[in-house]
Order: structure tokens, then sequence, then C-alpha cells
């Protein structure tokens, strides 16, 4: 019998900038796994960021 997994996707709608590190070892301190996302920029509002990344546990 195969252990039962768990997935899901983490959105960031919006962040500054200079949170986005801080973010990312967040994540990956809860996922358990060094964690690296595409940051791209929040249109809306200049100087703040937006990513996604998808997890399988």
């Amino acid at each position: 019998m195969s252990a039962p997994m768990s997935r899901g996707v983490i959105y960031i709608h919006s962040a500054p900038a200079a949170l986005c590190p801080h973010l990312e070892w967040a994540i990956g301190s809860v996922l358990g796994t060094p964690v690296k996302m595409e940051w791209t920029e929040q249109h809306v509002a200049p100087g703040f960021c937006r990513a996604e990344i998808e997890w399988v546990g």
C-alpha cells in the first residue's frame, strides 16, 4: 500500500520585493526542502512581486 499524498499550490499575489527571500525561506521550512520561486513584477503595485509554487507531500 502506498502512502497517502497531498498536493497544492501556494499563490503569493503581492509582496514587497525585500520580503521575497524571507517568504521562500518560510515556505521551504514548512515544506521541508529549499524553495526557489520565480518572482514577477506585480504590475498593479510597483515595487511588489508575485509568485506561485506547486508542492506535493
